[in-house]
């Protein structure tokens, strides 16, 4: 039986019926077929999904650690536990539950390259923790079209399962972990800084920061200078949202997952007016403070998972005394390889297309001063945001772009929302960038027009 755990990863792929395959439904899976392409070459993600299913995993082996498992693809999370399990050895680690079952992985990919299996022929020497890796040029070849190479330690898997207890010994594929082993894994777990986030959109305060794909798309906290050209005014400008994320909460769907993210957020803009001739400055501050409930949902027999958040906001505007309550709903359907994904393409890009269900709904507690007064009214408004994210895979060209177009049909309300943001980031590192960015439409949050450029140094937790 399997213990539910208080912290688990972010499943978004793979989830139940790759990482936590049920061992019994393999009794026979000695052979597999359909790995060989049209070409004879062997496709790595598939022989990676073969692995998966015959030598599962748990969450638990998944969670541990500060660099969590990378769920994008079958072949990047193999990668990633062959050299989590060549650390553990490397430490002296004997093997245990579901480090041996990767060591099984580690043994039937060594078999295929040094030619041991007639089914399939290597076309050059590499050891199996380098053949996964995305920079690895070592492929395999089919003998025929229809060739199923023969998993060997197969039964072993069976006879062991997922990871064992804490100090229980696997009697089938070796010895029982030593005692250091579980407080070393204990001292890798996240710490109380992952659970920060900073961010320039309450909205998506959800998605950690190890979430790459997610993570790759999220707004950043931001210092700007801007140029408005609607309200021919020039503008410095200070967003941010930061949040504390509480531990994650184990729903019935294994590896479905609820999590609250209580913030606050700042907006300051100083904005230099030019419309009637002699400059004005004006200084105008917002606050915010919400909570973000975040709901992951997996599916037995899918890598497909939905993301829905709820966020209960309350704003204050300094300047005009209005005082608005607004809820406001997402819903992010993420399909592996198509869908809020990341392609990797071949030449050093990845493309992400983004759709996301949105629904904003607010109610004024103040209205404010009498010249914006008639301007807040209540409102309900659902659409959706699309577009995409380009980004870089390659460590000299640090950038990414990232387009969307928010459309919201006002159920209530004399505003509908047309909102288009782009915005072109270098990235002096995973949390720090200089942002060129691009607004155009009604702010999605106020209906406010705006038409704006600038540039900012931007960050993101």
């Amino acid at each position: 039986m399997q213990r539910r755990l208080p912290r688990l990863p972010r499943l978004s792929r793979y989830a139940t019926t790759l990482v936590l395959a049920a061992p019994a439904t393999l009794a026979h899976a000695a052979v597999i077929n359909g790995l060989c392409r049209s070409d004879l070459t062997l496709d790595k993600d598939q022989l990676a999904s073969a692995l998966i299913r015959t030598y599962p995993v748990s969450t638990a082996y998944l969670s541990v650690g500060r660099d969590p498992a990378p769920l994008s693809s079958p072949r990047a999370l193999v990668a990633w536990l062959l050299q989590k399990r060549a650390a553990e050895k490397a430490a002296g680690q004997a093997c245990q539950g579901d480090s041996c079952n990767v060591e099984h992985m580690a043994e039937e990919v060594q078999r295929l390259l040094d030619g041991r299996d007639a089914q399939i022929r290597p076309s050059g020497r590499s050891e199996a923790g380098a053949f996964f890796r995305d920079d690895s040029r070592v492929a395999l070849s089919c003998v025929k079209s229809d060739a199923a190479p023969t998993l060997a330690y197969a039964g072993s898997a069976l006879g062991m399962g997922v990871a064992a207890t804490a100090g229980t010994a696997t009697p089938v594929a070796g010895p029982a972990t030593p005692a250091t082993a579980p407080a070393a894994a204990t001292a890798q777990e996240a710490g109380w800084m992952d659970h920060v986030r900073v961010r320039g959109n309450p909205d998506q305060l959800s998605i950690d920061h190890r979430d790459k794909a997610g993570f790759a798309s999220v707004e950043r906290a931001r210092v700007a200078l801007a140029n408005d050209d609607v309200a021919q005014s020039r503008t410095n400008d200070v967003v941010v949202y930061a949040g504390y994320s509480l531990d994650k909460r184990a729903m019935a769907e294994p590896g479905s997952t609820y999590e609250a993210v209580p913030y606050v957020g700042f907006k300051q803009n100083r904005v230099t007016t030019y419309d009637a001739g002699n400059p004005e400055i004006t200084t105008t501050r917002t606050s915010q403070i919400g909570m973000l409930s975040a709901f992951h949902f997996t599916h037995p027999d899918t890598a497909n998972t939905e993301d829905l958040t709820a966020r209960p906001d309350y704003l204050v505007n300094n300047t005009d005394g209005s005082r608005l309550l607004t809820v406001n709903f997402t819903l992010t359907p993420v399909r592996p390889g198509r869908l809020n994904d990341f392609l990797r393409w071949g030449n050093g890009l990845a493309f992400k297309p983004i759709l996301i269900g949105q629904s904003r709904n607010g109610i004024y507690i103040n209205r404010g001063d009498p010249d914006v007064y008639d301007q807040h009214r209540d409102f309900i408004r659902l659409g959706a945001q699309a577009g995409f994210t380009l980004s870089s895979t390659n460590p000299a060209l640090p950038f990414d772009f990232t387009t969307t177009y928010t459309g919201l049909k006002a159920l209530q309300g004399n505003r509908s929302i047309h909102y288009w943001k782009s915005v072109l980031t270098y990235n002096f590192n995973q949390n720090v960038g200089l942002s060129l960015d691009y607004s155009n439409g009604l702010l999605p949050d106020s209906g406010d027009p705006e038409r704006k450029w600038g540039l900012a140094v931007s960050s993101k937790f």
